[in-house]
């Protein structure tokens, strides 16, 4: 495959290419206007997959086609473009949020009484546990009571997308009012944690050699459970006497544990 550095490729593929798409494009960029047997031989593709992928690009509005001495060329659009796409989706999101909003009371109307809803929801994947985290800030009243290690549970390396995003969350957390009240291991990135205390509204007591693969949240009537040191999964628990065992559970043993140092 052609060489195409890793922050563009991380990039690319947070925006929503895949990997055949995203070696289309970079190609087509870099040969300008070709017909799609030169895209294929640069992107080392078979040329009928490389249609289907400038296909695609087309549609998403990165690729524009052409015709030249009766032969079908495709060009990539200025890179700028994904940015007017971007835009493009946000305007569309917060329209539908919009259209969403008008209907839920008209779908909660249509709802059986009899049927009791889903107590237990699971996750998966990186867009799967920033859902879970944005519950968790759902209500700016509640306290987060948490157990983890920082080490474990911010994917740093393995998803540095995903790290920036959650530290971006605690602010927006902060930004709320909503205080995080973590019984967390002692490593280098719970060391990150503290130091940011003041700025992102986290206060910490420290656990020392103890295995804490998974990051517990207490908030509300909810428990959410997380693992993303190996595979990405999670999920919420919405039962009250669960939660507020637990959230009881971490109180106790806040009151015997020393505050967090470095």
């Amino acid at each position: 495959m052609i060489d195409i550095p890793q922050k563009i490729k991380q990039t690319l593929r947070d925006f929503g290419l895949s990997k055949a798409e995203m070696y289309v494009y970079v190609s087509a960029l870099r040969l300008g206007a070709q017909p799609a047997s030169v895209i294929a031989k640069h992107a080392l593709l078979k040329r009928g997959h490389t249609y289907n992928m400038l296909t695609s690009l087309k549609e998403k509005g990165l690729v524009q086609e052409m015709i030249k001495r009766k032969i079908r060329h495709f060009a990539a659009c200025r890179p700028e473009t994904i940015l007017s796409v971007l835009l493009h989706r946000e305007e569309k999101i917060a329209h539908q949020k919009e259209q969403i909003a008008q209907i839920i009371p008209l779908l909660q109307s249509l709802k059986n009484p009899a049927v009791q809803p889903a107590r237990v929801r699971f996750f998966e994947g990186s867009q799967g546990i920033k859902e879970i985290y944005e519950d968790t800030i759902q209500n700016s009243n509640e306290t987060i009571y948490a157990i983890g290690d920082f080490a474990c549970f911010f994917p740093q390396e393995k998803d540095p997308v995903l790290n920036g995003w959650i530290w971006k969350y605690s602010q927006r957390r902060a930004a709320k009012g909503i205080w995080y009240y973590g019984i967390a291991n002692k490593s280098k990135y719970s060391d990150m944690a503290f130091r940011k205390r003041l700025k992102q509204k986290r206060k910490l007591k420290m656990l020392k050699d103890v295995e804490l693969p998974v990051e517990i949240n207490i908030y509300g009537n909810k428990v959410a459970v997380m693992s993303t040191s190996k595979e990405m999964i999670g999920f919420i628990i919405e039962d009250a006497p669960t939660a507020e065992t637990l959230r009881n559970l971490h109180k106790a043993i806040w009151g015997f544990l020393p505050d967090y140092a470095i």
